[in-house]
């Protein structure tokens, strides 16, 4: 069901599209109602294409079949964290993390403690709801600059957000790419590894220039090891399952029913369990909290698969990818591509589906699915966190209380990935073409 379109009607639809997300953002609205002029005009302008309502159709159910996965994640993300939260097994873990807190390195192990929180719940929010404000406190009464630390802070976050098998993200970018969750993990932990030891060296350099010798940290109350024994049962259970291919679906209800008996070993009624995973606990959200943002998914995924059907991108993009051999140009291609998309959109998800189903045909033919996947994590969902009216940039700005444009650079680990995963694919060219030149 290919199409020609105009870049009259490309600009229209994206308008249609992009307006009222950030309207939506910026009054609080809902964004799965702010996608849907969008959603109506690419219809239209389709449909105008001598397109009909049963590829439409097609196309729609196809989206949202592609996505239910994603969905689901959400639906158990949102049962999830708060039966963690009051089975203890978070602030187990939280104790267990700031009992570990140095003075003489404190950037470097905010960064530390938050990547892997941020990896355990797979959530930038989640992580710097439950890590990042005690660690900012912390920081504030060194008397270290906010900046710095909340540059530490998104940074660590954004490693989870990023690689986490439990992040929505990790999981869209899977789901885009078309890559098993274990392929997908394996093809970006060689940068995220490489990422992750540069940042930490940057905060170590940074503390070493601005240690002082003064101030103290609270004493933080130590857990006990048998409490935290425990408490990492569910954790560990989820992420083996997942290692192990295990079934999505098995493996958060594993994880659920593991904390859920901790939960009512340690005093919690049925009752107080159901209440608190609809509705959430303190500042985890709750399956209530999370049906919007299943729901726009759901749309996005509609949405982005009429975009794919039409072939509404492809002409537009066939003219910038026009190399078809270098690795090298081909990721700064796409990087500045996820850039330019990640500008237009204040929301995560949409423009990770978009920019990875428009280049997969590309990168499918001419390289491999796994390198774009690999470029696009280090790239489009860590983008997120650069724009200033980005709705996870600006969750992030609010839970640490400082603006966006203030901690951005201090956040290491946002700018250093698209550089990093650039080097790795020009280190991946110079392989090659030595290995070509031994044969």
């Amino acid at each position: 069901m290919n199409r020609s379109f105009s870049y009259i009607e490309v600009i229209l639809v994206f308008a249609a599209t992009l307006l009222p997300l950030m309207s939506a953002i910026a009054g609080g609205f809902p964004l799965a109602a702010a996608i849907i002029p969008g959603l109506l005009t690419l219809g239209i302008i389709t449909k105008r294409k001598q397109v009909s309502w049963n590829d439409l159709y097609k196309a729609v159910k196809k989206g949202l079949h592609r996505n239910r996965n994603v969905a689901w994640l959400l639906v158990f993300i949102g049962i999830l964290l708060p039966t963690w939260g009051m089975a203890g097994t978070i602030e187990d873990l939280n104790t267990l993390f700031l009992t570990f807190l140095s003075r003489e390195h404190f950037l470097t192990l905010a960064f530390l403690i938050t990547g892997l929180m941020s990896f355990t719940v797979g959530s930038a929010v989640g992580s710097l709801s439950i890590v990042g404000i005690p660690l900012m406190s912390a920081g504030l009464t060194l008397g270290m600059p906010d900046v710095l630390i909340a540059g530490a802070l998104v940074s660590g976050a954004f490693v989870g957000d990023r690689s986490s098998p439990l992040s929505s993200s990790f999981q869209l970018l899977a789901f885009s790419t078309e890559l098993s969750i274990r392929e997908h993990l394996r093809t970006i932990t060689p940068t995220m590894l490489i990422t992750v030891s540069a940042t930490a060296g940057v905060f170590f350099f940074i503390d070493l220039l601005t240690a002082d010798g003064n101030g103290a940290i609270t004493a933080v109350e130590a857990v006990s090891w048998s409490s935290a024994s425990i408490s990492l049962i569910p954790p560990l259970l989820l992420l083996v399952m997942i290692f192990l291919g295990k079934e999505m679906k098995t493996s958060f209800l594993t994880a659920i029913a593991a904390a859920g008996v901790i939960l009512l070993l340690r005093g919690s009624g049925p009752l107080e369990w159901i209440q608190g995973a609809f509705w959430g606990v303190e500042s985890l959200n709750g399956l209530v909290d999370m049906l919007p943002f299943v729901i726009f998914i759901l749309i996005v995924g509609a949405y982005c698969q009429i975009i794919e059907e039409t072939g509404m991108l492809q002409p537009f993009l066939e003219r910038v990818f026009t190399n078809t051999t270098s690795l090298t140009k081909n990721t700064a291609q796409t990087i500045g591509v996820a850039g330019g998309v990640s500008l237009l959109s204040p929301n995560q998800s949409f423009p990770i589906l978009l920019t990875g189903r428009a280049l997969l045909p590309h990168w499918e033919k001419h390289f491999q699915k796994r390198l774009l996947a690999r470029t696009l994590a280090d790239s489009t969902v860590v983008f997120a966190g650069m724009v200033p009216w980005s709705l996870l940039a600006i969750l992030c700005s609010t839970i640490l209380g400082v603006p966006v444009l203030y901690y951005l650079p201090a956040a290491v680990f946002l700018w250093l990935s698209p550089v990093v995963t650039l080097l790795y694919s020009w280190l991946i060219t110079q392989r090659m073409v030595r290995k070509s030149k031994f044969e």
